[in-house]
């Protein structure tokens, strides 16, 4: 829960894309998403995120839909 919440909801304009969303939410809350979304090179992103039950690889020009859910997950790493 580092954004402040579990869930949000988030009121955007009728053509926002995945990437309008998360310049929405970097808006809203800069420390929670400011340093996570831009946190590695683009090669190799911090978060994973879902839009709809479905990994999105490239969060430019992908549209979204009324109701749509996007799950925000940071990446995990570690091991022996």
């Amino acid at each position: 829960m580092y954004a402040g919440a579990r869930q949000k909801i988030v009121d955007l304009p009728t053509e926002t894309d995945l990437k309008g969303l998360l310049d929405k939410l970097e808006e809203i809350n800069p420390p929670a998403y400011r340093d996570l979304l831009k946190q590695i090179p683009e090669s190799e992103p911090f978060l994973r995120i879902m839009l709809n039950e479905t990994l999105i690889s490239e969060i430019e020009k992908v549209p979204l839909s009324p109701n749509d859910v996007i799950t925000i997950l940071p990446g995990i790493s570690g091991g022996s």
